[in-house]
């Protein structure tokens, strides 16, 4: 579970997530994340598939 930076509380489920990745290498799923005390922040939620190429 991600840790707010600002406070340190441990925040479960992500607001929203998108993968960031660049062009033909595996990328990663980003989270973004807001604690009980109402800070945002953005934190590593898993691995991704590389990207398939369009021929």
């Amino acid at each position: 579970m991600p840790k707010c930076p600002k406070c340190g509380a441990e925040v479960k489920e992500p607001i929203k997530t998108w993968v960031l990745a660049p062009k033909g290498r595996k990328g990663v799923i980003i989270g973004l994340f807001r604690c009980p005390n109402g800070h945002y922040f953005r934190a590593k939620v898993g691995e991704a598939p590389p990207k398939k190429e369009a021929a």
